[in-house]
């Protein structure tokens, strides 16, 4: 078959299932999430926030319960082993190649909440955080003037440096 300007169309290349339906539907919900305003807080649609006004700051309650693990979120095979910090707590083995697919896979996380977070409320700024330390966090809050944000860049400047504490932001 040839188009009217004389150029073939490309082959077509089977695309090959990799997730159902169902599965597809989850992840889409993990990357893009839906939002909603509630008590003058933004937060993730849907759920129970059963202890909201237990928070002495709107940010301290959003970055609470604004939060996913990638670890909880994604099947892997990184195993855990003792928290040189917490001696009675698990961590996982940063040093297994799942770790770092699973920061990677935060980092576009994070990016994608901040781009649907800033369309679902143009007019308001927002912070949104991977922790890496061990099992990788991502979580956001709205920038409210009177607060102090969840990681202030002074006080984390540190763990910013190391790359422990990413922080993904916008301009309004």
């Amino acid at each position: 078959m040839q188009l009217s300007s004389g150029v073939r169309p490309l082959p077509r290349i089977p695309i090959v299932p990799v997730i159902g339906l169902k599965s597809a539907r989850r992840v889409a919900e993990i990357f893009w999430p839906t939002f909603e305003e509630r008590d003058g807080m933004v937060l993730f649609a849907g759920r129970e926030y059963p202890q909201l006004k237990d928070f002495d700051s709107r940010t301290k309650a959003e970055a609470f319960y604004s939060h996913t693990h990638i670890l909880d979120a994604f099947r892997h095979s990184i195993p855990w082993r003792s928290d040189p910090d917490y001696p009675d707590a698990q961590a996982p083995d940063t040093a297994h190649p799942d770790f770092a697919l699973a920061c990677e896979l935060g980092r576009t996380i994070s990016r994608m909440w901040l781009a649907k977070l800033e369309a679902t409320f143009p007019r308001d700024r927002f912070r949104v955080y991977l922790t890496t330390r061990d099992d990788p966090i991502v979580r956001f809050h709205r920038v409210y003037p009177s607060e102090r944000p969840w990681a202030a860049d002074d006080e984390a400047a540190e763990k910013i440096a190391s790359g422990e504490i990413v922080i993904y932001y916008n301009n309004h």
